[in-house]
């Protein structure tokens, strides 16, 4: 094939990639190509990844390749590999076993590599209090509600867990003694300023909860479906 002929097809395939941001296969690239052999296209691919104009994932289907838009410079793949995985998961964070599951990467390389990220200041590791484990995602993003701030982390950034379970457990049990045996009536049922209120009561905390800090500790308890939500106001327990 003439090199302007595939000069033309790798602007192509450059720019149908480009047009999924959720990646395309070598199977869709070839039946969006037709007119192109196989070997021409991974000729093609092979060079726009020289390039670094696109990027290489695997998943459960097969490669995937997609755009690369980042204009940071990574030492090796896997850097850049771990760094988008870690944009990919916004202000929720992702967890470093689903990074090292989603990368097929070594957990000994997703270890270092991930320091050398943060060292870099491309990504930062925040505490998450619902699932009580670190995550890691983009150095400027903002973490989301379920992250760690607050009450909850010691002077050292550390999860107090005790704290949060003591503060769940009490929670819990007045909950669980304000519903009774019967379902009350929707307005009876206890609700975030009601939990907040009676722990202010019970003085069981040292430091100032907000109503915020309460709704957390109410979310950690639907979450591990202690209580179910009612509304954006009301809570009740699951079973009694």
């Amino acid at each position: 094939m003439a090199f302007s002929l595939l000069k033309y097809f790798m602007q192509g395939i450059l720019e149908f990639i480009a047009s999924r941001e959720s990646g395309v296969t070598t199977q869709e690239i070839q039946q969006e190509f037709k007119d192109m052999s196989l070997q021409d296209i991974v000729v093609e691919i092979n060079a726009l990844h020289a390039d670094s104009l696109i990027d290489l994932f695997k998943t459960k289907s097969g490669i995937v390749y997609r755009r690369n838009t980042e204009p940071q410079s990574f030492s090796a793949p896997e850097e850049k590999i771990i760094y988008l995985l870690i944009k990919e998961s916004g202000v929720d964070g992702i967890w470093i076993k689903d990074i090292r599951s989603k990368s097929g990467l070594h957990q000994n390389l997703v270890t270092k590599i991930l320091k050398t990220l943060e060292q870099r200041v491309l990504i930062k590791a925040v505490k998450s209090i619902k699932q009580n484990r670190k995550v890691y995602m983009l150095y400027d993003a903002v973490p989301s509600d379920d992250l760690g701030d607050g009450p909850w982390f010691t002077q050292d950034a550390e999860l107090d867990v005790g704290f949060v379970e003591a503060i769940k457990g009490v929670a819990h049990e007045w909950i669980v003694n304000s519903i009774g045996r019967d379902m009350p009536a929707y307005e009876d049922l206890p609700g975030i300023k009601e939990v907040h209120a009676f722990l202010m009561r019970a003085e069981i905390s040292s430091v100032h909860l907000s109503l915020e800090d309460v709704k957390r500790i109410l979310d950690i308890l639907v979450y591990e479906r202690k209580i179910i939500q009612l509304d954006q106001r009301f809570y009740i327990v699951k079973s009694i």
